[in-house]
C-alpha cells in the first residue's frame, strides 16, 4: 500500500482538492516563464523518471529484468543523442556479475538403498560444507565407526538446552564437525528427532570457513521415511556441490569524444531495491511490495541523460565527456567500483568526476542542497565561487567519500563532486514515486551542473588531495567504528578492508587496504554483516585484537575503540 501524501491542518476534502490545484497552477504559471530550453528540459526530466519509477520495472534491481530494462532506456537515450558507445565490444552496456551468495548446485545428490532424496525439500548440504567426490557406504545411523559416514541428531541437544536463551545450536555443530573429523568421519549427517524447531536452513549469504568434512541436514520426516529403523544398515550415496549463486548486472556507459586530452566523467546509479530482496528496504515485513525509486535515483539519471544532450549540443570542446549509469550502486558500490578497476577510458585522463544521487526533491521551503566532495581539490573554491547564484542555497561537504559511487573514483585520487538533495521519509520505501518529485528544483541542479561543468573548462587538470573519510552506509548501526571501509564487492569469507581512514583505530594498528579482517576480539567475521554485528558488542574505549589475513599471512593488531 502506497504512502498517502497529506496536507497538514486541513482535513476537508475540498480543500485538499483546492490546495493540489492551486500547487499544480502555480507549478503551471513557473514553467510558462522558462525559456523554451529549458521547458524541453523540464518535460525530459519528467519523462524519463517517469519511465524509470513505473510499476513495470518491479524496482529496478540490479540484475533483474526491471533493471535490464532500464539499461534499455538508457542506452536508447544515449543513442538518440549521439554518444559513442563505451561499455564492453562496441556497446553500451558493461557486464559485471553480482555474488548473490551460494547454491545447492545440480552434481549435488544423497540417495538411500538407490532412492533419491529431493535437494531443499528432503535434505541440503550445509553451505560451508567442501564439494566432495561420490561418497559411497553402508552405515548404521545409530552407529559412530571411523572411516564412514556418521549420523547425529540434533533433538538431544535442543531437548537438553531448551531453557538456556544464549543456547548456540551452531557452535555445538562446529564442535560436532571437529570431533567427527578426529574421529575418522568421512561425513556428517544431522537431522532432528523432536519436535522442538531448530531453524536450520540452507543459508545462502553463508562466508563462514569451509568444513573439514560434508555436512547434510536432513528433514525429520526425510528420516523418517528413509531410515525407519536408525539401527538397520542403509547403502547410502551422496556427493556436494556448492557454487557461488550470481546474477548479471550492467553499468551503461556512453562517450563524447572532443578530441581533448582530459575527460569529465558524470555519473549517476540506475538501479534500485526491487522489492527489498536484498534487506535493504526500510519497510520490515509485511507484504512485498515495488520500490520504485524515482528521487533514489530515477532523478539523478534524468539529470545524467540532459547533461548529455546539452554537452553534446554545446560548442565547448575542451574535454571528452564520459556519462556512467552504474548499477550496484544500493548493494555497496558494485557498479563504479567494477567500472573503476576496468575503466573503458584510461583513469590517468580523467580531470574529474561528478555524481548525481537523489537530486530530485528540493525542498521549497530551505531550497538547500548538499555538495560533497569539496575538499578533493583546491580548485573546487573558485569554480564553484565563480557560479552566479543558482536560486538555491548550498551546504557544503568536504569529504570525497560517502554512500554513493564517486567513492570509487575518490579512492582512484580523483577529485570528485556529490550532488545530493538530501533524505526524506519516502527513502527507500515504496512511496518514492515520480509525482513527488520537485521537477522545477531539478532543472536549476541540472542548470547549475551544466555551468560548473563550463567554469572548469578555464583551468587545467584539477588537483586531487585527500579529505577526511565518511562510511559508506547511510546510517549508522554500531557506537563504535574501526576506521575502515569494507569492500561490499568481496565474495570470499572476512571483511576485505577497501579503504582505512588515518587517525582511526585501524589506521594506528597498522591495518592496511587489502587486509581481511576474520576475527574481531573473540568474534568471527565472515561477512560485513558479522563485522557489523561484532563492532556493536563494544563500547568507546574497549580494547581488543584484530585478526587479519595479508596474503598468506595472518597478523594480530591491538586496537583500543
Amino acid at each position: 500500500m502506497r504512502q498517502e501524501v497529506t496536507f497538514a491542518g486541513i482535513s476537508s476534502p475540498i480543500m485538499k482538492k483546492f490546495l493540489c490545484l492551486f500547487l499544480l497552477a502555480a507549478t503551471t504559471v513557473q514553467a510558462q516563464k522558462l525559456k523554451k530550453a529549458d521547458k524541453l528540459v523540464l518535460q525530459n526530466l519528467k519523462s524519463h523518471i517517469s519511465y524509470l519509477a513505473d510499476d513495470k520495472l518491479e524496482g529496478r534491481r540490479a540484475g533483474s529484468p526491471g533493471e535490464k530494462l532500464a539499461a534499455e532506456y538508457l542506452a536508447a537515450q544515449f543513442t538518440g543523442i549521439g554518444l559513442i558507445p563505451m561499455g564492453d565490444s562496441g556497446s553500451f552496456e558493461q557486464l559485471f556479475q553480482i555474488t548473490d551468495g551460494k547454491q545447492v548446485m545440480p552434481g549435488t545428490f544423497f540417495t538411500v538403498n538407490q532412492q533419491e532424496l529431493t535437494a531443499e525439500k528432503d535434505y541440503f548440504p550445509l553451505p560451508y560444507s567442501p564439494n566432495t567426490g561420490i561418497l559411497e557406504a553402508m552405515v548404521s545411523p545409530s552407529l559412530a565407526e571411523s572411516g564412514q559416514p556418521w549420523f547425529k541428531d540434533m533433538g538431544e541437544w535442543l531437548l537438553n538446552n531448551r531453557d538456556n536463551p544464549h543456547y548456540d545450536l551452531s557452535g555445538q555443530v562446529r564442535a560436532e564437525i571437529r570431533n567427527a573429523q578426529e574421529k575418522g568421519a568421512k561425513a556428517l549427517v544431522l537431522y532432528n528427532s523432536s519436535e522442538i524447531p531448530d531453524q536450520f536452513r540452507f543459508d545462502q549469504k553463508d562466508k563462514s570457513e569451509l568444513s573439514t568434512l560434508p555436512v547434510y541436514y536432513i528433514s525429520k520426516t526425510a528420516f523418517e521415511k528413509f531410515f525407519p529403523d536408525p539401527s538397520s544398515s542403509y547403502e547410502i550415496k551422496m556427493k556436494t556441490a556448492i557454487g557461488p549463486k550470481t546474477r548479471q548486472a550492467r553499468n551503461i556507459a556512453g562517450y563524447i569524444n572532443n578530441g581533448a586530452t582530459q575527460t569529465v566523467v558524470l555519473g549517476a546509479h540506475f538501479d534500485h531495491l526491487g522489492y527489498g530482496e536484498d534487506g535493504n528496504s526500510m519497510l520490515r515485513g509485511g507484504e512485498k511490495q515495488i520500490h520504485n525509486g524515482a528521487d533514489d535515483n530515477a532523478s539523478g539519471t534524468a539529470a545524467l541523460i540532459e547533461l548529455a544532450r546539452m554537452l553534446k549540443a554545446d560548442k565547448q570542446r575542451k574535454f571528452n565527456y564520459l556519462f556512467l549509469a552504474f548499477s550496484g550502486e544500493e548493494l555497496g558500490l558494485f557498479g563504479s567500483k567494477y567500472f573503476v578497476e576496468h575503466p573503458t577510458v584510461s583513469l590517468s585522463e580523467v580531470n574529474y568526476m561528478i555524481n548525481m544521487d537523489m537530486v530530485g526533491r528540493l525542498n521549497d521551503s530551505s531550497k538547500t542542497i548538499t555538495i560533497g566532495g569539496f575538499g578533493t581539490s583546491p580548485s573546487w573554491s573558485s569554480i564553484l565561487g565563480s557560479v552566479k547564484k543558482p536560486g538555491f542555497s548550498i551546504k557544503l561537504d568536504s569529504s570525497g567519500t560517502g554512500p554513493s559511487d564517486h567513492t570509487s573514483f575518490y579512492r582512484k585520487d580523483i577529485p570528485v563532486l556529490f550532488f545530493f538533495t538530501g533524505l526524506h521519509t519516502d527513502y527507500h520505501r515504496p512511496s518514492d514515486d515520480a509525482p513527488k518529485i520537485n521537477y522545477m528544483g531539478e532543472l536549476m541542479i541540472v542548470k547549475y551542473i551544466r555551468t560548473v561543468i563550463g567554469n572548469s573548462e578555464a583551468g587545467g587538470k584539477l588537483v586531487f588531495q585527500k579529505t577526511r573519510e565518511q562510511q559508506t552506509t547511510t546510517s549508522a548501526r554500531f557506537s563504535v567504528s574501526m576506521g575502515i571501509m569494507p569492500d561490499y564487492t568481496f565474495s570470499g569469507s572476512g571483511v576485505k578492508v577497501d579503504g582505512v581512514t588515518d587517525g582511526r583505530p585501524a589506521g594506528k594498528a597498522g591495518i592496511k587496504t587489502g587486509d581481511i579482517v576474520t576475527k574481531l576480539g573473540d568474534f568471527p567475521v565472515g561477512s560485513v554483516e558479522a563485522y557489523m554485528q561484532a563492532l556493536g558488542k563494544f563500547k568507546k574505549g574497549d580494547a581488543t585484537k584484530v585478526t587479519v589475513k595479508r596474503g598468506a599471512e595472518e597478523m594480530i593488531f591491538d586496537i583500543v575503540f
